[in-house]
């Protein structure tokens, strides 16, 4: 063999050495901790569960909102051993429910640590929050990561890419650049502490970006934490994303004489119907529930990444005319899971035209890249203008919170509608119940 092949080879050995050595003390057993949850508007609940290792994909499936009882104690001999002795070592049930993906987070020291997990689905990241931590030794080696039959710890590395910038929203001509982490599951980390001078213990935020969003189901032993990294549909039976157009700096359309904005009606619209889809056993991914920014391609993003069953944008219209007023659905002339746009959109519009006194004006067709949303969504996705804030008549009844109810009522019969029509989009354990 060439000698510099074999230079090479010693020295790509004595990295692979370094790194299993470096592994393994990045993941030395710390004592037994207690987890306890917590609760968030915007975070995957964590319940405490009696389930044992064991437990089926139906067993996750335990609270009315749709959320899975996510957190599972494992026995698993972790003593001193490497991330591949730590990943033969755990127990194969546990292995089979941990899946392809997901993370293990070595414990830190204290006696009595807390977890909380806040789910930031819109940028595609989770928060771990660590609480009742002894000292602030915790970092980014604490977190490894598991890609089917790869592995990754330490800082994820990356190449850029640059392409074209095609969203319209962005107001930028500038390129896009991307970063391609390869395998690698996690995009970022980022750990910060914080002492309690009341306590003398330490909080610990971690920030992690994944490359995708997940549902996750946390996975808890003596020395780890393991966070399965799972699709939204293999965990929740019904998943929907609902959009409230506009936020932020994005204000949307005014009213005559502006007093009124329409980002505001759309999240009045959408906050009121998420308290009667918080009610019902169906996971929803909000693309905003404040005030805030968000971009085209996220929004659509979103609704790809988790496979949504319906996707569904709320707006409200307008005109450089005053006289132009009523409801209508906008829908591409496309199918996606047996579900054709047209006929979804017609399921809504007749739920609304049942509740609300607004001129029904029907479907409309959209084509090319009109509406950025719908031309680049791979699920069934409608867009529902609620009625003309240019409209006086429209705007009198848009504006009043009663009224934004039955308009929330009218989109909440129509998902029921939908789910009724198309119950293949169900998951089996749904089916079985």
């Amino acid at each position: 063999m060439d000698r510099t092949l074999l230079k090479k080879a010693a020295i790509q050995s004595v990295a692979l050495m370094l790194a299993v050595i470096t592994l393994s003390y990045a993941f030395h057993q710390y004592r037994l901790v207690t987890i306890s949850a917590k609760d968030s508007v915007n975070s995957e609940e964590l319940l405490t569960s009696d389930q044992d290792s064991g437990s089926s994909k139906t067993d996750l499936h335990t609270s009315k909102d749709g959320k899975p009882s996510d957190i599972i104690n494992v026995d698993s001999n972790t003593d001193n051993a490497s991330i591949t002795e730590l990943l033969s070592s755990i127990d194969p049930k546990i292995k089979n429910q941990l899946g392809e993906k997901y993370l293990i987070i070595k414990k830190p020291k204290g006696t009595d640590i807390s977890i909380h997990l806040d789910d930031l689905y819109v940028n595609k990241s989770i928060r771990v929050e660590l609480t009742g931590l002894s000292d602030a030794s915790i970092n980014d080696s604490f977190v490894g990561r598991v890609n089917k039959d790869q592995i990754f710890y330490d800082e994820p590395e990356f190449k850029e890419i640059i392409t074209p910038n095609t969203d319209k929203s962005s107001n930028s001509n500038e390129p896009v650049i991307t970063k391609d982490y390869g395998n690698d599951i996690v995009h970022g980390i980022s750990v910060t502490t914080q002492l309690d001078d009341a306590t003398k213990l330490y909080t610990a935020d971690l920030m992690i970006e994944l490359d995708s969003v997940y549902a996750q189901i946390v996975y808890n032993d003596s020395a780890y934490y393991f966070i399965a990294l799972k699709k939204p549909k293999e965990v929740y039976d019904k998943v929907l994303v609902i959009d409230a157009g506009h936020g932020g700096k994005d204000g949307g359309a005014l009213s005559q004489g502006h007093q009124y904005c329409e980002k505001n009606i759309n999240l009045d619209i959408l906050l009121k119907l998420k308290e009667l889809l918080d009610k019902e056993n169906i996971k929803v991914y909000y693309t905003r529930t404040e005030d805030t920014t968000v971009f085209l391609r996220p929004r659509v993003t979103l609704a790809n990444e988790v496979d949504c069953d319906f996707f569904i944008s709320i707006h409200s219209n307008a005109s450089d005319a005053s006289w132009p007023n009523g409801t209508e659905v906008l829908y591409y002339d496309k199918s996606s899971k047996g579900v054709k746009n047209k006929d979804l959109g017609q399921i809504f519009l007749g739920g609304l035209d049942k509740l609300i006194p607004l001129r029904n004006r029907g479907l409309v067709q959209e084509h090319n890249d009109a509406v950025f949303i719908l031309d680049k969504a791979t699920v069934p996705a409608i867009l529902i203008e609620v009625g003309y804030v240019t409209n006086n008549n429209d705007m009198n009844y848009l504006k009043e919170p009663e009224n934004q109810e039955t308009i929330a009522q009218g989109i909440y019969n129509g998902i029921m509608q939908a789910y009724k029509k198309y119950p293949e989009l169900i998951g089996k354990q749904e089916e079985t119940k």
